[in-house]
């Protein structure tokens, strides 16, 4: 299947006869649905409470059936239907799949009378919560652990440089340890050994719970004695990890290097994604002002990388600018993946008091979400040098 866009109603089209093949096939849903803040939007967002429960029941109903048994849905909300929401979802799919609640950090405001909001929510369930792989993201696009890499290259490079890897391995602990008490952290101090290309590393334990045996691999020259209680990682595996100058040995010993860059860890709750950089990806594509609420393209790329592997499908059937759509494009370029995009957006004109409706006018695009959706679409595969590989159904 290619990427497909469906225009049209999503509970209609969730409902149709058309929509069936994607039971039991979507990893992963996203949706922005409206926030019934009942503020002047582009689109309609003012609901009465119990209309709006209404509302987004009947459409989550829905998709319990098309997530596959490991898949999830994400769902962008503020504090006016938040506890509304969970309810819903605890009803659907059950409070123990229940995964979590990430916090999105928003602009700062100053016209509050109490509180100054300065986030919104993304509510998360599984279909089946015992299936789902733990949510896993690189220490690279955390914003704080990155920062962390970084001044720990930029003192010890000069080190390297001036003195050597012997001297910089006796220092490089100095320096961890400073770093770990100044961020209030610990797992920087696995990464304390550098290679002879100056790049940190851990040496990670290449034993297995499995029966004890020996190691004889000729064509790497390597032989290990069994250990008492446990054994030792396949043949292959030492093979690949000597091809690619991955071992490490300690005492005679063989460790696997795993280097910082590589390093991992569970997606934490609070995302430094500020809705303004929804706004700037609009800027970034030259389309400044076609929509007033996007989502950042960078927060559903997260999203996409914790909850989704190589070849599956991503579902938003609340599609608004297009975003999703970029953000599946922009992990698939920079993971070598091949995850399909399905968007659903109704036709809903553009509030003409809103200054959406006077960039359409700008851009030549009819004041309709869909056109817009489509425009950004096509856009961003022209800067790009993509060629179109979506479908447009109508309902």
């Amino acid at each position: 299947m290619s990427n497909q866009i469906f225009i049209g109603d999503n509970l209609e089209v969730m409902s149709s006869h058309s929509f069936k093949k994607y039971h039991n096939k979507i990893k992963m849903i996203y949706i922005d649905p409206p926030y019934n803040t009942k503020s002047n939007k582009s689109y309609l967002d003012n609901y009465c409470s119990i209309n709006w429960s209404d509302f987004i029941k009947d459409r989550l109903s829905l998709t319990k059936d098309l997530l596959k048994e490991d898949g999830v849905i994400f769902i962008s909300i503020d504090d006016n239907e938040l506890v509304n929401l969970k309810i819903i979802c605890e009803e659907i799919f059950g409070k123990s799949n229940f995964i979590g609640i990430f916090i999105t950090q928003q602009s700062q405001r100053s016209n509050a009378k109490h509180i100054n909001t300065v986030h919104e929510y993304i509510l998360c369930f599984a279909k089946n919560k015992s299936r789902v792989p733990p949510f896993k993201i690189s220490r690279l696009l955390l914003t704080k652990d990155k920062s962390i890499i970084n001044s720990l290259y930029t003192e010890i490079r000069p080190i390297i440089n001036k003195q050597g890897i012997d001297i910089a391995s006796k220092e490089i602990s100095k320096i961890i340890n400073k770093l770990c008490k100044e961020n209030n952290i610990s797992w920087l101090k696995n990464y304390n050994r550098i290679d002879v290309n100056g790049k940190i590393f851990f040496p990670m334990d290449l034993s297995t719970p499995n029966n004890p045996r020996e190691i004889n691999i000729p064509e790497i020259n390597l032989k290990l004695d069994a250990l008492k209680n446990r054994g030792w990682a396949t043949d292959q595996k030492f093979i690949d990890l000597y091809k690619n100058n991955r071992l490490f040995f300690r005492n005679g010993r063989p460790y696997e290097k795993k280097y910082i860059e590589e390093s991992y860890d569970n997606a934490p709750s609070v995302l430094n994604f500020f809705s303004r950089q929804g706004t700037n990806d609009l800027k970034k594509l030259g389309l400044s002002g076609l929509f007033d609420t996007p989502k950042p393209v960078d927060l559903v790329k997260f999203l996409i990388l914790i909850a989704t592997g190589e070849n599956d499908y991503i579902l938003d059937f609340f599609a608004g600018s297009g975003t999703t759509a970029q953000a599946v494009y922009e992990v698939n370029a920079e993971n070598n993946r091949s995850n399909n995009y399905i968007l659903i957006q109704k036709n809903e004109k553009i509030n003409a008091s809103n200054s959406v409706y006077k960039a359409c006018k700008t851009y030549n695009i009819n004041p309709d979400i869909s056109d817009i959706l489509i425009y950004r679409l096509n856009h961003y595969l022209s800067v790009n040098n993509k060629q179109k590989d979506y479908v447009i159904s109508q309902h």
